[in-house]
Formats: C-alpha cells, structure tokens, sequence
C-alpha cells in the first residue's frame, strides 16, 4: 500500500526539468522570438548583492567644551539570491535581456551573451574590477558583490519528441 502511494510522487518528481544554462545558441537554434523569450521563467545562477553608500552630512558641536564632530555613513543592500524566478522585461538586442527579480520602475538586471566565449546570458555591467561591477538598478548606481561576475541566466528546458506511425498492414494479393 506505501508503494503504491510512493509512485505518483516519484513520476512528479521524475517529470521536473533541470535548469540549464540560457545560450545564445540556443536562442539562435530556436529562433527565440521577443515574445517567446518574454515567456520563459528565468532563475538567477548565483547570489548578487547590489549596495550602495552615501556619506550623512557632518554635524559639529561643542559640549563642555569639546569640539564633536558627527559623521555617518548609510549603507543600502538589495540581496537576490541563488534560483531566484525572474521575468523578462526587455528584449534589448540579439544578445542582452533585462530581466525583473521584483516590482519597480527600472527594478532589473541585465544579462548579456556578448561578455564571454561560452554564450551563456550573464549579468553586464558598466564596469567591472575584481569580479565587481558597477550597474544602474531602480535609476540608481549600484555596485554588486564580489563574484557575481559569475551570475548566469538559468531556465527549464523540455525537449519532446514525437514520432507518428501509420500503421497499415498489407492484405496480400492473390494470383489470379
């Protein structure tokens, strides 16, 4: 009776696709178009982190005295991370995607094919200096985490294949 149950759990999980990585050659192979690529859920490869600082502005007193001189700092960090879903929202050419982890005018990522050898759709920026890059998120600068250089497209890929018989089978003729 257990066993019994246990088999439709195993062909639901048998039935799942592995997220492979988005190339440009697949989207060529495919002839991918705007809209088709807007259909697909993309996951993010990797963590990034995108932070940003401003400096407060200096306060100066003076107690019993003392001169005391205020200085902050305010910190802001969007985390994403690893097999997070994410939506196209622009097809900006043949090789770069804008693809929406959250809600929010100007709330993406940009993901590019043209930036290494492999093909693979990974995250561009302006600039990068020891796997660091400065980008533009939500109409702000950002600058991302160390190794998210490395942060590719991923998506799920099922490939089915058919084949039709017409199966007719031969009488036979008889010699007259």
């Amino acid at each position: 009776m257990k066993f019994v149950l246990f088999l439709p759990l195993l062909a639901l999980l048998a039935s799942c696709s592995p997220k492979i990585p988005f190339t440009q050659q697949i989207r060529e192979q495919n002839k991918l178009t705007p809209e088709e690529i807007k259909g697909i859920q993309f996951y993010l490869s990797d963590p990034v982190a995108l932070r940003r600082g401003e400096e407060d502005a200096s306060k100066k007193s003076t107690e019993q005295g003392t001169l005391v001189i205020e200085r902050g700092r305010s910190l802001d960090q969007i985390s994403f991370r690893a097999n997070t879903p994410g939506a196209v929202e622009g097809v900006v050419d043949q090789s770069t995607l804008k693809v929406a982890f959250e809600d929010g005018p100007e709330n993406y990522l940009v993901f590019g094919s043209s930036r290494n050898r492999t093909g693979y759709y990974a995250l561009q920026a302006f600039s990068w200096e020891d796997g660091r890059g400065k980008i533009n998120y939500g109409g702000k600068t950002w600058y991302t985490n160390r190794g998210s250089d490395q942060a590719i497209l991923m998506f799920k890929m099922k490939s089915i294949k058919r084949l039709r018989i017409n199966d007719k089978v031969a009488k036979g003729k008889k010699v007259r």
